[in-house]
């Protein structure tokens, strides 16, 4: 007989509360910079390096599915077309008509030096795409850990559902870690490179992503506790 334990153990707390952190993180980088309130959840910053010629300073941030521009005020728009590679390519077209000061001077870069350097087709690397499914996947991981831990009785979780859903959501957020660190590490580094009038630096949300999967990580490793555990006295598999 398979051996079930009505009660959730410390297990399933540990599984759901690094569950809703996972979500909370992945939510925020995907909101982060398409309202004011959200400037400080960006990916990548520009500003410029020395005041314009005005003697002013303007800085740009930006999230996955927008955009903030600092100047006299603080405005922030909605625009999918940021998550493009190579993201240095989108700042400079982006930029280049309204504050083409920035982009003067640049500093050739030699190819066989700086590979990244090397003109490349634009392309769209479906962050976007990943970030829903990992929201998605984590949604339904929260419903079932929540109906786990107000229902036992009408659900026990024997076929380990939550833990297979915290690894899907796992496997996504290394996914949005790998796309986000290709694509505004090497864009900020590419733009100080070659354009001294300018400073590009990375966000916090960088961070936030790389949070989150630890989150879903130790969610999945705790919701799947005893999956593959056998119990010599008893048969089948040993549910938390």
């Amino acid at each position: 007989m398979k051996k079930v334990n009505i009660r959730p153990g410390p297990f399933n707390a540990v599984g759901f509360f690094f569950s809703i952190a996972g979500f909370i993180l992945v939510l925020l980088c995907l909101v982060g910079c398409l309202k004011p309130s959200g400037r400080g959840l960006y990916f990548a910053k520009v500003t410029n390096a020395a005041p314009l010629a005005d003697g002013s300073s303007v800085a740009f941030y930006y999230g996955w599915q927008g955009y903030c521009v600092e100047d006299t005020e603080l405005k922030c728009y909605a625009d999918r077309s940021m998550m493009v590679v190579p993201f240095d390519v989108v700042i400079t077209t982006q930029l280049n008509e309204s504050y083409p000061e920035l982009f003067t001077d640049p500093i050739t870069q030699d190819e066989a030096l700086n590979p990244a350097s090397t003109p490349s087709p634009a392309h769209d690397p479906k962050i976007y795409h990943a970030a829903v499914l990992c929201l998605i996947c984590s949604s339904v991981l929260l419903g079932l850990c929540l109906l786990r831990t107000c229902s036992p009785y009408s659900y026990q979780d024997e076929y380990h559902s939550r833990g297979f859903l915290a690894s899907g959501a796992t496997v996504l957020a290394l996914l949005l870690l790998i796309l986000s660190s290709i694509m505004y590490e090497n864009a900020t580094e590419q733009l100080n490179l070659e354009y001294p009038h300018l400073i590009a630096s990375i966000g916090p949300a960088l961070t936030m992503i790389g949070v989150g999967f630890a989150c879903f990580t130790i969610a999945a490793y705790s919701l799947l506790r005893g999956c593959m555990t056998t119990d010599s006295s008893s048969e089948g598999y040993s549910p938390i």
